[in-house]
């Protein structure tokens, strides 16, 4: 198998990190990926990859992904260092005539454009003219949203199932969540989550978080599942589950691969109501896992969402 990068590599700006240092990382992460049959098939190499720096001035903030598909189900394996925190938050369209946005929106939200300076409608059938909002009150529910005046339309944020593939004894991970998500039953159905919670707690402090990101996993529940053991990213109650992971340990050796699947929540998409006829028509539905749309960052501004080497699917 090939793992030389032929496409060129151009670091974004505020990177301190060469060409150089991309090309190994991609290099060692398709190594990393070809241990595991579901990844890098016949023909593909290390050139089928995407490649992303989400905090491109914290080196560790490196990303590459295997994006296997990316519709209504999304699969892809993951390697990071450390995964930035971030969470999939469902986003709201409004009719601009009713909210105008900036100050001028529904009670209970917040704009999305604020929060992601490179926001971007699912598809050009959703005018950017219109006002999306994302619920930003603990107490506000989607379905006082969908009762709202002006309300158009729903853009799902999936839900991911994370598995850690790699022999966790030497390539330790650990995982920092919402504590909400073990309210979910899936999770709930997990009893492998108790010991996996107990280690997270007993581990965490071992675990680096790089310098340039301090804070990113306070407020949130350690987690270091063993080989094979999964992690549910879900709320019950349809709002962002926020997550990062440290893969940074002084007795790591090499990088961890975790595999996300993930999917919009059918019963969120089953209980949206019809699509006001005046849109409907024009309307195409968000596909894919809508990450542009839908995923919010804790560092906000300083995230690069945008792949440096895009992957043979749209990530």
């Amino acid at each position: 198998m090939n793992f030389k990068l032929t496409r060129t590599v151009t670091p974004p700006s505020r990177s301190i990190l060469t060409v150089k240092h991309y090309q190994k990382f991609m290099a060692d992460a398709c190594k990393a990926f070809a241990k595991f049959p579901q990844y890098l098939t016949t023909g593909e190499d290390v050139n089928v990859l995407e490649l992303a720096h989400l905090v491109p001035d914290v080196p560790e903030t490196i990303l590459a992904i295997y994006l296997g598909i990316n519709d209504a189900a999304c699969n892809k394996g993951l390697i990071s260092p450390f995964l930035a925190r971030h969470g999939h938050n469902t986003v709201f369209a409004f009719d601009s005539n009713v909210w105008s946005g900036g100050s001028d929106i529904s009670k209970g939200t917040i704009e999305v454009r604020k929060i992601l300076p490179d926001f971007q409608p699912p598809n050009a059938s959703w005018p950017k003219a219109w006002t999306y909002v994302m619920i930003a009150d603990k107490v506000l529910t989607v379905e006082a949203m969908w009762k709202t005046k002006g309300y158009i339309d729903t853009i799902p944020a999936k839900f991911e199932d994370f598995t850690v593939l790699t022999d966790s004894k030497r390539t330790p991970i650990c995982t920092f969540v919402d504590k909400a998500v073990f309210e979910h039953p899936v999770n709930m159905s997990r009893d492998y989550l108790k010991a996996a919670r107990n280690r997270g707690q007993k581990m965490a402090a071992e675990f680096v978080v790089p310098k340039g990101v301090e804070g990113e996993t306070k407020g949130l529940a350690p987690v270091v599942l063993n080989q094979g053991e999964k992690l549910y990213i879900a709320r019950t109650d349809f709002k962002a589950a926020e997550h990062c992971w440290s893969n940074i340990h002084p007795n790591a050796e090499g990088y961890a691969v975790v595999n996300e699947n993930s999917a919009v929540p059918l019963n969120l998409v089953i209980n949206k109501p019809p699509v006001n006829p005046k849109y409907a028509k024009k309307l195409a539905p968000a596909l894919g896992s809508a990450d542009m749309t839908t995923d919010w960052f804790l560092r906000g501004a300083r995230v690069s969402r945008a792949p440096i080497l895009q992957g043979t699917f749209k990530g």
